[in-house]
């Protein structure tokens, strides 16, 4: 059960692939930076198994519908949320994650037109959070050798791979997303570490439609309840 504003930020697909991408163990502590209305951090929990989820919300709206989504799913044991800044943690949080997931806006702060709506404008413009701003966050809060997963678009790339290694951040595996097989990726899963390896994986792309309004077999798989992890595919190219 997911409660969401009428107006505003709705989740999509993307987060669902996110909760997908995350590598973990169950006892590792993970953060979900800019969890929204919770999605990403209740399928960790309640799906996947994850046992000590925290998410970081800036506006404060979605931060009560998170927690109010948190109890309605039972999930007060493995999941809380916390309404704050990730350009402003407070000194708790550093070196204290082994994970780091996030969902962030996608489009630059001048990158076409702004939404009417505040919350949709945040969510989809680096209003209040870019991507330099993001890997600094991640990097404060994990661990040493702690893993960063996101997902993003394809044409930022160049800017992703410049933010993460200021950071000390190594891709260690992209994963693209295709819309339909053989057409342009929208959409790319990112894996990183803090001081990982320098090679990188690049996996088979995922389609996530193989027919007019019918998803392909993985995406399909996750929304029937037996999707296994996205990292697990092929990684031939």
């Amino acid at each position: 059960m997911l409660a969401q504003p009428r107006e505003g930020y709705r989740f999509s697909l993307d987060s669902i692939l996110l909760a997908w991408w995350v590598d973990f163990e169950a006892d590792d502590r993970v953060l979900d930076a800019g969890c929204g209305v919770g999605v990403v951090g209740l399928a960790l929990a309640r799906c996947r198994g994850a046992r000590d989820v925290t998410g970081v919300e800036y506006q404060g709206d979605l931060a009560a519908l998170a927690r109010a989504n948190v109890v309605a799913n039972g999930a007060s044991a493995w999941v809380s949320v916390v309404e704050g800044d990730l350009r402003e943690l407070p000194p708790a949080f550093g070196n204290r994650f082994d994970v780091v997931c996030a969902n962030p806006p996608f489009r630059e702060a001048d990158g076409g037109r702004l939404s009417p709506c505040a919350g949709k404008a945040a969510a989809r413009h680096e209003l209040t959070l870019t991507v330099d701003e993001l890997a600094l966050a991640a990097a404060f809060t994990l661990k040493k050798r702690g893993r960063f997963y996101f997902v993003h678009q394809p044409r930022r790339l160049a800017e992703i791979f410049s933010a993460l290694g200021d950071q000390g951040f190594n891709v260690e595996r992209l994963r693209f997303v295709q819309p339909r097989a053989g057409e342009p990726a929208n959409l790319v899963l990112v894996a990183a570490r803090l001081g990982g390896a320098r090679e990188m994986v690049v996996m088979r792309p995922l389609v996530v439609h193989d027919a007019p309004d019918r998803y392909g077999a993985e995406v399909a798989a996750i929304y029937q309840g037996r999707g296994e992890p996205l990292y697990n595919q092929p990684t031939d190219v």
